[in-house]
């Protein structure tokens, strides 16, 4: 819609120039806005205001010399009006609504072409493979997938990446906590360490592989494989090689159920990359000897640490510990310097809430590698609330300490998971209802847009049973019959569609086709509970099942993009 516009006005602009109405010395920047108040049209520019200091005259006198410069031969726009101190409204023509309607038929119809092909690699989830994923993972997950669709959608050759977090004092208590969890589980006492993963998850696992951990820990050993009371004590004398076992074993099968978890959600990743690999690699020790050549490296307390501040930061951060300990931070600086070596044009992260203070950092790191850190974005996943019968839902029942995202999809289903992470900005928390997200009813926002999808399919399957087909083109179809309010309201959210999508994939903000679909699904029911499309004039009821076909298609093409799906029947 906004496309259209931009054509016509680009033109005025161009001739009030060459007519002498305006200097313009380069053109600006076109940006229009939907009108809250349909009083006031259907799109609106702020163009003559943004002109008005390079123009050293009044915003008012701008519009008006732009309007005065508008061709529009094709009969597009039914009006333009200056509006307060020189706001450009337009209203459209029957004509302009027809040709965006009938612009749905495109096989590129809300897939804006912005991408160009760029590489982008979407990091997402990442989460430590030492416990289930827990709701707050899963809302990043869905982001992090969501985006990636919006970003092919939009053109983008896009690669989707976990990064595995398994080197570090997490992972090392998760070893301890495992071979405490076999102990038991052979029945043995012991105590966890006091920071140890207390949940079922972790003794359940080691109840499962219990015979053949101690066999590993027993060849490990030199020993042969001890069966009976003497299995504990056994365990026991391998001592740190039981430790060392249990850890790489249990981090293996958590990674293989967050992966199955992820799998229950149709999120899928494209490569998984090990922390412990780019260290084995000497990924992370080349990226701290680049930081040295730049002179951003320096030692100070025993340290060694990145000059950060040279760059915005507010402190500089810690690379290698006085004991000789590599940092988390260091690791990033290897792994972000190497994603933009393996050729990637522009870095998303998914991080969780915890980690705002962080963005800064690491930004600063790639700036000082010699890269720009506009190819650097983070989207910041705030936590999620859920709640039951409007109270708060905290405990899990395999965690321990967390509702796991296993649960919540077993329990409403992986399209209503899906479709609730993403009705709100990523930034901003999210207030997850169980009971509304299983109601099948208009009341839950997922099912009342999956009801419109399945409504059109039975309509058709009706029209075919009456031997009228669905028009293909608009051609087919009498377009002008649409007339009515609730027809055009449909058209007008249908031809918003494409600039949503191109909005949404710019910002990366899927809940933007979250809103608009809640919009587009409104305005069909509301439609097919007024006006009758089968057993009327057969002229508008073929226009009325192409404007039908529209909506399909613009609602397959938006819950593709949010993972979620169109289901025919319901």
């Amino acid at each position: 819609m906004k496309r259209r516009l931009e054509g016509l006005l680009q033109h005025a602009l161009n001739r009030a120039k060459q007519g002498g109405a305006l200097k313009l010395e380069s053109l600006p920047p076109l940006f229009f806005e939907v009108p809250r108040d349909t009083a006031f049209g259907d799109l609106a520019s702020t163009v003559a205001l943004s002109l008005a200091r390079a123009e050293r005259r009044a915003p008012r006198a701008i519009a008006e010399a732009i309007a005065a410069h508008i061709e529009d031969p094709d009969g597009l726009l039914a009006g333009v009006e200056i509006a307060g101190p020189g706001y450009l409204n337009f209203r459209f023509s029957p004509r302009f609504w027809q040709a965006c309607l009938a612009d749905v038929e495109r096989s590129d119809y809300g897939r804006p072409a912005v991408g160009d092909g760029k590489r982008v690699l979407v990091e997402f989830v990442s989460a430590n493979p030492t416990g289930p994923l827990h709701v707050g993972h899963g809302r990043g997950a869905v982001l992090g997938d969501a985006v990636s669709r919006l970003l092919e959608a939009a053109g983008y050759d896009v690669t989707r990446e976990y990064y595995v977090n398994d080197a570090g004092n997490q992972v090392a208590t998760l070893a301890q906590s495992a071979y405490v969890r076999l102990l038991q589980a052979l029945g043995a006492s012991a105590e966890l360490p006091e920071d140890g993963y207390p949940g079922e998850y972790l003794r359940d696992l080691m109840i499962e592989h219990r015979d053949e951990l101690v066999a590993e820990i027993a060849t490990a050993a030199g020993r042969p494989c001890p069966t009976g009371a003497g299995a504990a004590a056994a365990v026991r004398e391998a001592g740190s090689v039981a430790v060392e076992i249990c850890g790489r074993r249990a981090a293996a099968w958590l990674l293989a159920q967050i992966k199955d978890d992820m799998h229950a959600l149709a999120v899928e990743v494209d490569s998984f990359v090990s922390e412990r690999a780019l260290h084995a690699e000497g990924v992370v020790g080349a990226a701290l000897e680049a930081l040295r050549a730049a002179g951003y490296a320096y030692r100070a307390e025993g340290a060694e640490w990145f000059r950060s501040t040279a760059f915005g930061d507010d402190k500089d951060r810690v690379l290698v510990r006085s004991g000789g300990e590599l940092t988390y931070f260091a690791a990033d600086i290897g792994y972000h310097r190497q994603k933009l070596q393996r050729g990637f044009e522009q870095l998303i992260d998914v991080w969780g809430a915890d980690h705002h203070g962080y963005v800064k950092r690491v930004a600063s790191a790639i700036e000082a590698l010699g890269s720009d850190a506009a190819a650097f974005r983070v989207l910041i996943v705030q936590l999620v609330r859920l709640t039951r019968g409007g109270e708060p839902v905290r405990m899990g029942k395999r965690s321990g300490e967390f509702v796991t995202l296993r649960e919540v999809v077993d329990e409403v289903g992986p399209d209503a998971t899906r479709f609730f992470f993403l009705m709100r900005k990523s930034d901003s928390q999210l207030e997850f209802d169980l009971d509304l997200a299983t109601k099948q009813s208009s009341e839950n926002p997922v099912f009342y847009v999956q009801y419109a999808h399945a409504r059109i399919c039975t309509l058709f399957k009706k029209a075919a049973e009456e031997g009228l087909a669905v028009p293909a083109t608009a051609a087919d179809a009498s377009l002008e019959a649409l007339g009515a309010a609730e027809e055009q309201e449909v058209v007008k959210l249908l031809a918003q569609f494409p600039d949503v999508m191109e909005d949404a994939a710019r910002e990366l903000e899927p809940h933007r086709v979250v809103f608009h679909l809640i919009e587009v699904a409104g305005a069909f029911h509301r439609f097919y509970n007024r006006h009758r499309i089968l057993g009327v004039d057969q002229a508008v009821s073929r226009a009325r099942l192409y404007l039908a076909s529209a909506v399909q298609r613009v609602l397959q093409i938006g819950l593709g993009v949010l993972g979620v799906r169109a289901p025919v029947a319901m």
